[in-house]
């Protein structure tokens, strides 16, 4: 088979990468433009707080000092709480400054066992920063929050000697604030830091596990940054638009410090009861704040689809991005109507921003495509002898960058098995290759259903099933089955205001199977099961979390 034919492709490094650290960045921007506001941060009740260049590079190194009094040893990790908010840049970037490493996390999203496992795994873990909010489930595995305290502050993770907190009006809390105070008396000199240092630590979603935990250098998380903030076309001085938490790569502060931008952010979006009310203030906020691009969620974007008019003041906007697997075609009508552009991120948190594409045409969009290798990539996809296949044919999706995988902080055993001696990680991604090299992601290999004998990727049938007026979101989740050894049952998330019952999903399903040649509208693959939601649980990063899905489907259905 010739190179020509073979599902391998390579995009070659396209631009350079500044060689830096983001607190050196930080400082760069700092001295060029001192009053351009860094970030935009608007409550859901409407509130807009923001912090400039020049403020975030004073507060950030403020705390970098006032933690270095503290002596914690370089390299230790400090826990920073997943929370949109100008208290957060200033923990994580003052704690890049120090010489720590940040570890991103909700403590919302966790039990305190995984919690307490997560952080002795990790190993080093030597504070915690986070919201009073968070006191709750912290008190099952912390003895002490009292910023005086000499004794041990936890007896299951001995490593914690701190807890500070974004903000309290509380006394007896150490707060960021507090630290800045200290750091404004301080002598510490601060440490150099590399762009081949860590900056941080990141979890991976956990949808259907224990999340792991991945470092990755200051250079991958620069090179992140110009990669997503370039399919954005974001230019110098520029607002753009994103609310998803800082802590997921395609929100790091690395984005509008390579672009030298503006981002707009809403706190704790995903928390509001419905699409519906996420779409009506994120309309808002881009008005006020007049942004160029932006960064949805798919249901937002299928909520402004089916809205007839749009406001000429904002919409269109130049470019609409999404991420998040699979994604329908369906998207790509933004176009014309809400933006000049639809673009689309493909990655992972091992790795990272791994394909994007930019359209100006909805019909240059087909369905679940991810586009071309980013630049320094390489993408093959394989068989299940790890051998290439031909252009077309699926099999799972191996990946090589120049910066490589690092290998899980909580999950050593399993880094062997996603990445080869060779650098190429397994991203347990199936797709294929076209003809004209773009890539197409349709699925997980692990959630790939056996239905009647035949392996079956569950994506496509619940991007047909989102095309329903009343359908919010889906998932298809298997069930055992004593004929089928396994079968098909539809978790349904309904639009507000809207009702639908199962009979009628499974006639729409029907008269879909006339116009789609795939098998799996076959009669054998069409659901019998539907199961309907108000709301599906989320991961922090604001993905579905199958796991917890998965769980209350098993629990409906044991009760039937």
């Amino acid at each position: 088979m010739s190179s020509q034919s073979s599902s391998y492709i390579f995009t070659p490094e396209k631009f350079d990468v500044p060689y830096i650290s983001l607190p050196d960045r930080l400082q760069q921007l700092a001295t060029e433009h001192p009053e351009r506001e860094a970030m935009i941060c608007w409550s859901t009740d409407g509130h807009r707080k923001s912090i400039t260049y020049a403020e975030l590079y004073t507060r950030s190194e403020l705390f970098a000092k006032g933690l270095a009094t503290f002596g914690f040893e370089r390299n230790s990790v400090i826990a920073v709480t997943n929370t949109n908010s100008t208290e957060w840049l200033v923990c994580t970037l003052g704690s890049q400054m120090a010489g720590l490493i940040p570890l991103h996390f909700s403590l919302s999203s966790f039990s305190a066992e995984n919690i307490v496992n997560l952080l002795n795994e990790i190993g080093r873990c030597t504070a915690i920063v986070m919201e009073p909010s968070n006191i709750e489930v912290c008190n099952e595995f912390i003895e002490n929050f009292n910023k005086k305290t000499e004794s041990l502050i936890s007896t299951q993770v001995p490593t914690v000697r701190n807890i500070f907190f974004m903000n309290s009006t509380d006394e007896k809390f150490m707060t960021v604030r507090d630290i800045c105070n200290i750091g404004s008396t301080s002598v510490s000199t601060l440490p150099h830091i590399s762009a081949d240092d860590i900056c941080g630590v990141f979890l991976t979603s956990g949808s259907t596990g224990m999340a792991k935990a991945v470092p990755h250098t200051h250079l991958k998380m620069i090179h992140a940054g110009y990669i997503w903030g370039g399919n954005l076309e974001i230019q110098p001085g520029e607002k753009f638009y994103n609310t998803l938490p800082f802590s997921w790569q395609g929100s790091y502060p690395s984005i509008f410090l390579a672009m030298k931008a503006t981002r707009v952010t809403i706190t704790d979006i995903m928390a509001m009861k419905s699409v519906t009310e996420i779409t009506d203030l994120t309309v808002h906020v881009l008005k006020e704040e007049n942004c160029t691009s932006a960064f949805f969620i798919s249901p937002v974007i299928y909520e402004l689809i089916k809205r007839e008019t749009q406001n000429p003041n904002i919409f269109p906007l130049r470019v609409i991005n999404t991420a998040g697997l699979p994604v329908d075609s369906q998207c790509a009508n933004v176009i014309g109507k809400v933006a000049n552009k639809f673009g689309v991120g493909y990655g992972c948190t091992e790795i990272g921003f791994i394909c994007c594409f930019l359209v100006d045409k909805t019909e240059d969009y087909d369905q679940f495509a991810c586009g071309y290798p980013v630049s320094g990539t390489e993408i093959k996809v394989v068989n299940d002898n790890g051998d290439i296949v031909p252009l077309g044919i699926t099999g799972e999706i191996y990946v090589r960058q120049r910066d490589r995988f690092l290998g899980y902080l909580n999950a050593r055993e399993k880094n062997d098995l996603c990445c080869g001696q060779t650098g190429w990680y397994k991203s347990d991604d199936i797709g294929f290759i076209k003809q004209d090299h773009t890539l197409v992601v349709t699925g997980r290999k692990s959630d790939i259903m056996i239905l009647g004998g035949d392996l079956v990727s569950p994506s496509y049938l619940e991007g047909i099933l989102k095309k329903h007026q009343c359908v919010a979101n889906a998932y298809i989740y298997p069930v055992r089955d004593t004929q089928m050894f396994q079968q098909a049952c539809a978790a349904i998330l309904v639009r507000k205001d809207k009702v639908v019952r199962g009979d009628e999903l499974k006639d729409f399903l029907i008269k879909q199977r006339g116009t789609n040649s795939d098998s799996f509208l076959a009669n054998r693959f069409i659901p019998e099961i539907y199961m309907i939601f108000d709301t599906f649980p989320s991961t922090h990063s604001g993905k579905l979390d199958r796991k917890r899905l998965g769980e209350e489907i098993q629990r409906r259905i044991s009760a039937f």
